[in-house]
């Protein structure tokens, strides 16, 4: 079902026929009654039975397929905290919902003590843009933004410009239908032009929910310029560059509504890591997640401490902090998760993303709330269904 179809069937299920209750939902209590319904269906398949995680059952699995994703990224040093443990921290992605597994790659130096160096990197300079991901859907939220590029100057293509990924990737997409599509080709570093990389919501410090961050190599383009009191290498003139965004090739891009975002400037710190200079040994392990209340206890075990073949883990905020000993080290960490799914809207053409043979569910599973709010009797039946779903 697109939302469209979602919205007309919850219709459907709350009138039955003649009631006229569905006349007094409007379209956005829908929306909101909608992505409760999809949480909640989620939730239900996340509850653990007998030990055994959610993919106990194949349809289980089909239903939430769609939102299993993998992710790596190298880990920060943390602290020290005895005379052989040490702690690194993994951060996890901003859409991140529910750890399915996580793996480090651990390097040691043949179970011997391994030395390390405690690398503090410079402050990074980081020329960007931030753009609300919505700004991308043009004409009142009928239009996909494309092409998109980076000028010295919007009325002078000749003063410097570039593409941050080629138009013809982007040309064909149809709103609504295709806004995953785009944010996906968008995000893709094979689909990048030289001197641009593309984030969803957050690169280093920077964090912004529903927003796309744009970075720009100065070294790879020398006319780009963040500050107006700056001149610029190529024009001499002092013009602060900025993110073009048009709906198709033809218009013209010193259209002032295209001019989407003015360049930024930050000097941000990366994080310190650890190098091991000498080593012999470096591959994947399986961590083991533990309890805080145990960690401690776990670690001065010398049976069921943190070891090379399974890196000892604890999970706080938006973080998994992984304990390791003196004779290995750890470089990075991968993980299965199961993604946030993205808001159902109306108004912005957002579907379920959900299986197609789960939309029907979701849909009954508004119905239902939506029933109990009208304290209907068919309420009941209505949850007698949705037992029989799972």
């Amino acid at each position: 079902m697109n939302i469209q179809d979602m919205h007309l069937a919850i219709r459907q299920g709350v009138d039955k026929i003649n009631s006229l209750q569905a006349d007094l939902l409007l379209s956005e209590e829908l929306d909101i009654e909608l992505n409760k319904a999809q949480t909640r269906f989620i939730n239900n398949r996340l509850i653990i039975r007998n030990g055994q995680g959610f993919e106990v059952s194949q349809k289980r699995i089909d239903d939430l397929r769609n939102l299993l994703r993998e992710y790596e990224a190298a880990v920060t040093y943390k602290e020290q905290i005895s005379s052989k443990v040490f702690v690194d921290t993994f951060e996890f992605p901003t859409d991140y919902l529910y750890l399915v597994n996580q793996r480090s790659y651990v390097i040691q130096n043949n179970c011997s003590p391994i030395n390390f160096i405690i690398k503090n990197p410079a402050s990074v300079d980081v020329n960007y843009f931030i753009v609300n991901f919505n700004t991308f859907f043009l004409n009142n939220n009928s239009q996909l933004v494309y092409p998109i590029s980076v000028m010295a100057d919007p009325s002078n293509f000749a003063l410097g410009g570039a593409w941050i990924v080629q138009p013809n990737l982007l040309a064909g997409l149809i709103f609504p239908q295709d806004i995953e599509a785009y944010k996906e080709i968008l995000l893709d570093p094979a689909n990048w032009e030289p001197g641009f990389s593309i984030y969803w919501e957050k690169y280093l410090d920077i964090h912004r929910p529903n927003n796309i961050i744009i970075t720009v190599d100065e070294s790879v383009h020398s006319w780009f310029n963040w500050d107006a009191s700056i001149t610029n290498a190529t024009s001499g003139t002092n013009l602060v560059s900025q993110l073009i965004g048009s709906s198709s090739p033809a218009i013209a891009s010193d259209d002032p509504s295209n001019q989407f975002s003015p360049a930024k400037y930050l000097s941000l710190s990366a994080g310190a890591f650890r190098e091991a200079p000498l080593f012999n040994s470096a591959e994947w392990a399986a961590n083991k997640y533990v309890q805080h209340d145990d960690i401690f206890t776990l670690l001065n075990d010398p049976f069921n401490s943190t070891k090379p073949s399974s890196p000892l883990t604890t999970i706080r905020n938006n973080q998994i902090d992984i304990y390791t000993s003196d004779i290995f080290i750890i470089e990075k960490v991968k993980i299965t998760y199961l993604r946030k799914p993205q808001k159902i809207s109306l108004p912005l053409g957002l579907s379920c993303e959900l299986p197609e043979h789960n939309h029907q569910e979701v849909v009954d599973m508004t119905v239902s709330s939506i029933l109990e709010t009208f304290q209907d009797s068919r309420y009941q039946t209505n949850q007698i269904e949705e037992g029989k779903n799972k």
